[in-house]
């Protein structure tokens, strides 16, 4: 047999398998280049953006210290430079984590749509490169930025959120079946939105319901009403009509923390009750509460009021105000001289347990009462009583204790007549306001009031016209704070 040859190879193919071999061996470098040198860009841009989000913190810090307050002096839009004190505190920041990067090369500027009270900062850097030196790509561009804000920045615009999200199980008149209510012959306008987290149907009374036919509710050209469960019409005319099924719309004020009485003042330990005369009250807490009666007059210095039980009552032919430091009296004819914007406001905190001798009580305004108070505002105020998220508030009561089937918080009964001037925003995420009477004045007379409700439920009664305006520069706001890119 035969011995059998190998057939020998042409020696044109031999050396192929070298030249696969070092074209793969580029191929590695280029990944080990792109591994290796992408690694180093990687820690690079992770150093400059620990580094932009402490500064643009830093800078974000001081925005409502400024005068005036906001990343710039003119907010625009579109908004302006940034103030040199947030230019300096971003630096700073920089300067004290990344001490080698170039002071001048911090790029500090005011971003859009967080109303002036967002601050940004940019910071770039060239990573160097090994293996892509090699290949001849050059170092790699790094670019990290970071925008933090720190204020109360635009809301949608709702002139009433309704929070009671409906308990078929409670008590008649607390189940959130209505939640908003209109009876008798109210005639009311608002200029903003209406929304009701109540998720009853029609068949239980609804998340809305009328009951009457000498009356409308009507809403503003851009203004809807939103429920979470359905309309229960009745003779009332309501325009645009509600819409139905939409989502719950969280309490837009749940972040907001309750004033602390640390350094406070306690004015009252025990109920103060004025019975005629005149008193001028200051800022403080008042544990038991405060009752005017007959044709009694206080004047409240601006400041928090902190009523700690017992709730605040105005009484027939009794009359409140807010005033300015300066003044000690006002008449509800120079009210609104004495007591400008710019420099009178007061905060009406109402807490309490719910029961014993702590027990919350109610606010409650009696027809034929004067009530002629600014919301809050902090811009002249020092100390304990300066909070800048509290701006614009009116009347905050507190939402604990929480409603339960066997425990519902005292009303806020704001009946007063025609004596009534009040702005700004009504919180009681777990109560029910109620306004009606003749409270928009004598005959029926339309009252118009720049306020905002965000309450548990709300019921418009009587024979009130009401017109309620929207404003969101003279509402509350929740507090924005933190890195937002």
């Amino acid at each position: 047999m035969a011995a059998h040859r190998a057939t020998p190879r042409p020696d044109h193919e031999r050396g192929q398998v070298l030249i696969i071999v070092a074209f793969a061996f580029v191929a590695i470098i280029m990944l080990l280049a792109l591994v290796f040198d992408g690694a180093r860009g990687l820690v690079m841009r992770r150093e400059l953006q620990n580094t932009s989000d402490a500064a643009s913190l830093a800078a974000a810090n001081i925005v409502q210290t400024l005068t005036p307050r906001g990343c710039s002096a003119t907010a625009g839009p579109p908004a302006g430079a940034p103030q040199a004190e947030i230019v300096a505190a971003a630096k700073a920041s920089v300067a004290i984590n990344l001490p080698d990067y170039p002071q001048d090369e911090v790029v500090v500027s005011c971003p859009v749509g967080w109303d002036n009270y967002a601050v940004q900062v940019t910071l770039s850097d060239m990573s160097p490169t090994f293996f892509g030196s090699i290949f001849g790509s050059g170092g790699l561009d790094v670019i990290a930025r970071s925008s933090a804000v720190n204020g109360q920045t635009t809301v949608v615009a709702y002139s009433v959120i309704l929070l009671d999200p409906s308990h078929l199980t409670w008590p008649n008149g607390r189940r959130g079946c209505p939640a908003f209510s209109l009876s008798g012959g109210p005639t009311v306008t608002f200029d903003a939105s209406l929304y009701v987290n109540s998720a009853c149907d029609e068949a239980h009374g609804g998340a809305l319901s009328t009951n009457g036919n000498a009356a409308s509710l009507t809403m503003g050209a851009s203004g809807s009403i939103r429920l979470v469960g359905e309309y229960a019409p009745g003779a009332l005319t309501i325009s645009p009509a509600p819409m139905e099924y939409q989502v719950p719309r969280p309490d837009p004020l749940a972040t907001l923390i309750a004033p602390s009485t640390t350094g406070m003042t306690v004015r009252s330990s025990t109920k103060l009750i004025q019975i005629g005369g005149s008193i001028t009250l200051e800022p403080g807490v008042y544990q038991g509460g405060i009752e005017l009666r007959s044709s009694a007059k206080a004047f409240l210095h601006p400041g928090i009021y902190v009523i700690e039980g017992g709730g605040l009552e105005v009484g027939a032919q009794a009359e409140l105000y807010s005033i300015r430091a300066s003044s000690t009296t006002t008449t509800s004819a120079n009210w609104a001289t004495d007591c400008p914007k710019a420099s009178c406001g007061v905060l009406i905190y109402n807490s309490g347990t719910a029961s014993g001798s702590t027990a919350m009580g109610a606010v409650k305004v009696q027809a034929g009462a004067v009530l002629k108070v600014r919301a809050y505002n902090p811009d002249f105020l020092s100390g304990v009583h300066k909070n800048e998220t509290y701006r614009n508030l009116l009347i905050w009561q507190d939402g604990a204790p929480v409603p339960t089937s066997t425990y519902g918080q005292p009303e806020l009964q704001l009946t007063g007549g025609g004596g009534v001037d009040i702005g700004g925003t009504v919180y009681a995420p777990s109560a029910n306001v109620r306004m009606g009477g003749s409270s928009g004045g004598s005959g029926g007379d339309s009252i118009e009031l720049t306020l905002q409700f965000i309450s548990w439920s709300i019921e418009l009664h009587g024979n009130s016209s009401f017109h309620f305006r929207y404003n969101e520069t003279e509402f509350a706001k929740p507090l924005d704070y933190g890195l937002v890119e």
